[in-house]
């Protein structure tokens, strides 16, 4: 017991590291909204800036070129204690507040993704500095606070593990109290959720932002600087301390420092039990080294799945667009000449520029695994190095070791990575954003740490890889002094090519518009039947195995494997390089494996310029600026730039060419104009209602009620609709109308019954239930905006299987049957703007189009929710006509609207919803003589 003791005293020094990370975390997190990755990089500077000052005297600037010290010492080497801890604070709080300004304030409306990778590249400038600025030399930092031996208990232990300790403690307690009860802490918290409102009550917000991140700064470096003698101090120190913190952190909802703290110091115990159990004779030898950095992991995905929710709740839905998807078209006028360039490349150079040429075809392979997951479905991934690394290991154990052959072994050792990024991309079933890439960084740390640095797993001097051969052909990197054999060269290209054109072809077939749906919008995409979960999981399974084809061919180019191939940083650099590419195109990729580190881009530079740690500075610089100026990257901004040209050439030909037509050519143009407006329609007249008594019921709802808390939000309502039938739903805002929908559709929990079309609705999920027939259209419409609208509505269409999304890959322009497409476009009117992005549309025909979508997979019954919300009168007759036209052809309507002259006219039967329960039922006519009704809503204000 004794000895569990003193491990649960040391790891409370470990667990002190943590806590002070995760509380940097959490106080910005409070402040802006913002979880920043580099919290522990930008204290470890402090910690080197103190032992600089206490071995020299030299105060270091987080500067380049420019002189980046000055001496303070007055010839005796070291400076005061007291000074030397003030001044490596300050620089803390100074590096928090540059960021705030230069970084993040520009990012404050930017979607997650550009803040996410502006952090990472953040991490990366500093932690390049710091070997620039200081070396990669580990440092042992001289004892700042009491470190005596103590005797408690029977064991004997240095007591500055108890004095860290407290500090953080009474630190922790500091910070709660200045949230809680001060004004200024209270409207930072009140800051973060609403810039407006506190604005209002004479704050500024970004004043308000920059002390947030000058108060975490300060407090993560003050903390990392007593704690620094009780470690190792090297650039990555710091750096992997951010999983733990951040896994600490999650647990306390990124919001309560009590929780987030003792959940640190808890995990710092729990690691440093784990270590002292792996000495046990019992314990197995495969799992001793690295088991302590997988308990982050298991940490964080637990914590996550508890607070997660499989699809965003209403209201959460983002709406900060990600970086323009550009869809390549196959055009063999463009492949065929960069083949071509790239092979004549790899021919004529050689040595080290041509290995390059090599790399960087081998690394593209890897960032179109980003292309698909990040570029394609929005997922954030920080942990593609270690699934690329999965495959390369296991080729190593699959090659000449298993008498497996080329290339059956690195397909093999692709699949295998496909299982680890599949493992890895479960959590994001439940979680998405930044958190997914919180939990993304720690898979791939624990694969590093628990299997690439396993010596029972990975032999530590390296993991030999034989050379590739092909019906005995030789098609090895190396054969002699030769370091980069065309052979290799071409084999590589082969294969890169092969990868691109299959995600080409995955970009603009079926499972790729339903990869952007889930991308743009995941409850609608749920909504028209597609499996959020299967999706996301079959994006992770695509880009693993593209991870792991490029962690293979790393693997041949190498000869031999050892973790620092694929660390941590690796897989930051990978996202930040695929982002400065362009994370959503093809030719982003490419661009990306050109300058990534050893690719052709930095051997050019390197020799050059003797760019060394630079080049990662520069990385980590030019990807807040990609994020800051250039969301889609060096592709995208070409391609955009590329378009604009095309348009302005495109105007210019009309107009010369109007001119040349003379004045003939505007009555033309008029006439065009007028041939495609809408089509007039006239007053919605009283029409004739057919007898439904003996049509079947298709929709039952008996006694549903949705609880939010202690609230009723639908207190035991019950309707029904008949088959072809238009039943209306009306209530004032607030009656919980929509909240029924969701508890129809599967989107919330309710209790009672729902009956479809003779089967009892219970534990379906919502993408089933729109598969069985039961669809819907969103008052807020919540369109695919990365998608025309014929996508829109095809999406709906279509279903998938293995075989259809192999297919895709190969043929994805494959003939379809669009006739119920083409059917609902018609009905909507909406052909002519087939080939249009919806945000480009008039409200009004936004809402058309989610009709459309709603409809296109033949429902029996669509759910309307406020459909002519936003519509003017003109457009609500439109709608209304086309709503008796959809139910004439066999499709029962439930419509929710507050247009009551449509409601009226169309609907057969009325139901009326006030504070969650049924007040009346009956024909129009029954309900427009309701005194009740009139009381409650007709003949009063509407209620908010």
């Amino acid at each position: 017991m004794q000895q569990y003791l003193l491990f649960a005293i040391v790891g409370l020094g470990f667990g002190s590291i943590y806590a002070a990370i995760s509380m940097g975390v959490v106080i910005t997190y409070r402040g802006t909204g913002i979880i920043n990755f580099a919290t522990g990089a930008m204290a470890m500077w402090g910690a080197y800036v103190f032992d600089e000052l206490n071995r020299t005297g030299d105060l270091v600037f987080p500067v380049v070129i420019i002189p980046h010290s000055v001496s303070l010492g007055d010839g005796l080497g070291s400076v005061p204690f007291a000074l030397a801890m003030v001044l490596a604070v300050l620089s803390c709080s100074l590096i928090g507040l540059m960021v705030h300004i230069l970084v993040f304030r520009p990012l404050r409306r930017a979607p997650i993704l550009a803040r996410v990778v502006a952090s990472v590249g953040v991490l990366l400038a500093i932690q390049a500095l710091i070997v620039m600025q200081f070396s990669s030399t580990p440092r042992a930092v001289a004892p700042i606070l009491p470190n005596e031996p103590v005797s408690l208990a029977g064991i004997n232990f240095s007591r500055d593990r108890l004095w860290i300790t407290a500090i953080v403690v009474v630190i922790a307690v500091a910070l709660w109290a200045w949230f809680r009860f001060t004004r200024l802490g209270l409207a930072t918290r009140a800051s973060a959720e609403n810039e407006r409102a506190i604005s209002l009550a004479r704050y500024s917000p970004q004043v308000l932002a920059g002390s947030t991140w000058v108060l975490s700064g300060t407090v993560v470096g003050f903390i990392v600087i007593l704690t620094a003698p009780t470690v190792i101090l090297n650039p990555l120190t710091y750096v992997l301390a951010i999983v733990p913190a951040l896994a600490a952190a999650l647990v306390g909802r990124l919001s309560s420092i009590a929780i987030t703290v003792a959940a640190a110091l808890g995990l710092g115990v729990v690691q440093s039990i784990v270590v002292f159990q792996t000495t046990k004779s019992w314990w197995p030898d495969w799992a001793v080294t690295g088991l302590g950095d997988a308990v982050p992991f298991v940490v964080i995905v637990i914590a996550l799945f508890v607070v997660g929710d499989s699809l965003p709740s209403r209201g959460a839905v983002e709406s900060d667009p990600l970086p323009e998807v550009y869809r390549p078209k196959m055009r063999p006028a463009v492949i065929v000449p960069v083949v071509i360039g790239a092979g004549v490349l790899a021919t004529l150079t050689s040595g080290s520029y041509r290995y390059g040429v090599i790399t960087s075809m081998i690394v593209t392979i890897i960032m179109l695994s980003l292309v698909v997951l990040t570029g394609l479905v929005g997922q954030i991934s920080l942990a593609q190095a270690g699934i690329a690394g999965t495959a390369g290991f296991a080729l190593s154990k699959l090659g000449d070791a298993a008498g497996i052959p080329f290339p059956i072994s690195p397909l093999l050792a692709a699949l295998v990575a496909t299982v680890f990024g599949v493992l890895v991309g479960i959590p994001a079933l439940r979680i998405r954003g930044a958190q997914l890439a919180v939990v993304t960084l720690a898979g791939a740390v624990a694969l590093e740490k628990f299997i690439f640095r396993n010596a029972r797993l990975a032999e530590a001097a390296g993991n030999p890889i034989s050379d590739p051969t092909l019906f005995g052909f030789d098609m090895g990197v190396r054969e002699g002094r030769t370091i980069a054999r065309v052979e290799f060269a071409f084999l590589v290209l082969i294969v890169v090519t092969v990868c691109a054109i299959l995600v080409g072809n995955l970009a603009r077939s079926a499972t790729g518009r339903r990869f952007l749906a889930v991308r743009s919008n995941e409850r609608a995409g749920a909504s028209v039947g597609i499996s959020i979960a299967n999706t996301k999981l079959l994006a992770f399974g695509i880009a693993s195995f593209l991870a792991g084809v490029g962690g293979a061919f790393i693997g041949y180019s190498r000869g031999q494997l050892s973790a620092d191939s694929f660390s941590v940083l690796v897989g930051l650099s990978f996202l930040a390089f695929a982002y400065l590419g362009g994370i959503t195109t093809v030719s982003g990729a490419i661009v990306a494996g050109t300058f990534a580190p050893l690719g052709l881009g930095f051997v050019i530079f390197d020799r050059a310029f003797d760019l060394g740690a630079a080049y990662q500075l520069l990385a980590g610089i030019g990807l807040v600026l990609t994020a800051i100026f250039n969301p889609e990257g060096i592709a995208g901004a070409n391609r955009k730039n590329f378009d604009k040209l095309k348009a302005v050439l495109a105007a210019r030909a009309a107009a010369k060419a109007a001119g040349a037509d003379g004045p003939d050519a505007s009555p033309s143009s008029s006439a065009e104009h007028t041939a495609s407006a809408p089509r007039a329609i006239p007053a919605l007249a009283a029409r004739d209602r057919p007898s439904f008594d003996d049509a079947p019921n298709v929709l039952i709802i008996d006694r549903l009620t949705v609880r939010y808390g202690g609230l009723k939000a639908v207190d035991e309502a019950s309707l029904q609709v008949r088959e072809g039938q238009i039943v209306g739903l009306i209530g004032p805002n607030g009656a919980g109308k929509t909240t029924m929908v969701d508890a129809l559709t599967g989107f919330i929990p309710s209790e009672g019954r729902i009956e479809f079309c003779g089967t009892e609705l219970t534990s379906e999920l919502p993408y089933q239930r729109a598969r069985m027939g039961l669809s819907r259209t969103w008052q807020s419409l919540e369109l695919f905006g990365d998608l025309s609208v014929r996508e829109n509505v095809q999406v709906a269409d279509e279903r998938a299987s293995i075989r259809s999304v192999l297919a895709d890959m190969v043929v994805p322009a494959r003939p379809a049957d669009l006739s119920r497409v083409d059917a609902a476009l018609e009905l909507l009117g909406l052909s002519d703007d087939a080939d249009a992005r919806p945000g480009d549309l008039p409200l009004g025909r936004q809402k058309l189009v989610g009709v459309a979508r709603a409809l296109a997979g033949f429902p029996r019954v669509m759910l309307a929710d406020e459909p002519a919300a936003g519509l003017d009168t003109a457009e609500s007759r439109t709608l209304g006509r086309e709503i008796v036209d959809i139910a004439a052809g066999g499709v029962s309507i439930l419509l929710i609207d507050h247009d009551m002259g449509l409601v009226l006219e169309v609907c057969d039967y009325i139901y009326v919803l006030d504070f969650g329960q049924i007040i009346a039922q009956g024909t129009p006519a029954d309900i427009r003589a309701n005194e009740a009704v009139i009381d409650a809503y007709l003949g009063s204000e509407i209620h908010t």
